[in-house]
């Protein structure tokens, strides 16, 4: 069995703590979540518009892409360009069912565009007219 000198023993184990450190850091901060910390960003911000923009209360379930349930749909959020697509669902209650929404935020997270499914009574005459509002009716 070969001897080992007291600097290669310290040499190996630093060498494979160093690597190990590094493998660890790239696992637990993976070069991805500054990317995710902007996309939770404009997400909660498309939940505040979109609460405010169609005069919803503030205590609606809203799924979406950080709050996501693959059993009401499926959400997205997604770059083109420097401007953003956020889609999700909201209800008012538990007896209420789910309606879609899309929205579009450009590269200062404004609203350029909303879409959303659901009846046009339930919504005040400046929201339905809102150049920047489109409600559908649900089929």
């Amino acid at each position: 069995m070969k001897k080992y000198t007291i600097k290669q023993i310290i040499f190996a184990l630093t060498t494979g703590f160093v690597l190990s450190w590094f493998v660890y850091q790239s696992t637990i901060k993976p070069p991805y979540q500054a990317q995710r910390k902007l996309e939770e960003q404009i997400v909660t911000k498309a939940n505040v518009l979109l609460i405010e923009q169609l005069g919803l209360p503030a205590d609606i379930e809203v799924i979406d892409p950080v709050n996501a349930d693959k059993d009401v749909g499926k959400t997205y959020i997604s770059p083109e360009n420097k401007k953003w697509q956020v889609s999700g669902y909201y209800r008012r209650n538990e007896l209420d069912e789910w309606h879609p929404w899309l929205m579009n935020l450009d590269e200062s997270h404004h609203l350029t565009g909303l879409s959303v499914q659901d009846y046009p009574y339930l919504f005040s005459s400046e929201i339905i007219e809102s150049p920047l509002i489109s409600i559908q009716m649900i089929n």
